[in-house]
Parts: C-alpha cells; structure tokens; sequence
C-alpha cells in the first residue's frame, strides 16, 4: 500500500494536469494570446487567471482594446468597417 502523502502527491497533479488543461482550451487561440496578452496585463489584470472574467473583460473594453487584439476578438466588426469604408 502507498504511503498517504505519496497519495496525495498523485491526487494532487492529476487535479493539476486536469486543471491546466481545461484552463489552456479556455484561454483562446494561439493568435488571441498572442495579440490580446499585452491588453490582459493592461486592462484585465485583476481577473488573473481566471480566463472566463479575462475574456469577458476584454470584450467588454472594446474600444480600449489595442487594434490587434480588437481584430482578432471582433473579426466581423473589422471586416464590417472595411466594407462601409469601400460604398
């Protein structure tokens, strides 16, 4: 029989591993870390880590948002801009 703290020690980076998991599926694409990351630290930082209020933060400071992360998060707006632009 394993001794209890190498059972926890088990318990403890399954629960780990689960978490790190289901947190990095909810952090978004490569692209949105990649352009949002700066915009987190600056505008969300308080919601660290959690990644639902970082996301819900950042859309809800839209317009605070520097252009590359506003692209990516907001791909239909942009897109939209660009075709009233053109009439």
């Amino acid at each position: 029989m394993l001794p209890q703290h190498a059972i926890v020690g088990w318990v403890t980076m399954l629960a780990l591993l689960l978490y790190t998991e289901t947190s990095a599926s909810a952090q978004g694409t490569d692209q949105q870390r990649q352009a949002c990351t700066p915009d987190v630290f600056r505008l969300c930082g308080a919601y660290m880590p959690d990644a639902d209020r970082i996301a819900a933060c950042l859309r809800g400071n839209g317009p605070q948002l520097s252009q590359r992360c506003h692209d990516v998060l907001f791909p239909l707006q942009v897109e939209d801009s660009r075709r009233r632009s053109h009439l």
